[in-house]
């Protein structure tokens, strides 16, 4: 394992954190409960401003402007459900990560990214999805 292996799934693994440890706190019903779900919200949104914005680079490097826009509408949910309908927002954070999933695995747009990435990013994906559907559910 090279060193920015390393360093890609330390910072992946420990990015976890932020969703895990809230809908802990949540689904115990601690009393910082209601911190943690607008701390979680926060970082969810950052994390798919983050995944989206990066198809912007892909979508340079290949021409596709279906990347693009696929980019901006994802974000645009993202934004109105966080802005304007934020009791939704976990839900929503939870499609949106599993849609951007989705979309790179079978989007023809999108390099073909290492097997260890790939298994890494769903995993990922899939956890801080569970941990957004747990807040949705729990807060």
């Amino acid at each position: 394992m090279t060193n920015v292996t390393r360093v890609v799934s330390l910072l992946g693994y420990a990015g976890l954190v932020p969703f895990v440890f809230p809908a802990l706190l949540v689904a115990t019903g601690s009393e910082f409960s209601q911190l943690s779900l607008q701390l979680a919200g926060i970082y969810a949104f950052a994390i798919t401003s983050f995944l989206t914005g990066s198809w912007w680079g892909m979508a340079l490097s290949t021409g596709s402007r279906a990347l693009l826009v696929s980019s901006n509408l994802l974000f645009l949910v993202g934004f109105f459900v966080f802005v304007f309908a934020p009791d939704w927002w976990p839900l929503a954070a939870a499609l949106v990560l599993l849609t951007i999933l989705v979309a790179e695995r079978s989007g023809s747009f999108f390099p073909a990214f290492p097997d260890r990435y790939r298994g890494m990013r769903t995993w990922l994906t899939l956890i801080a999805s569970a941990a957004m559907l747990t807040l949705q559910i729990a807060g």
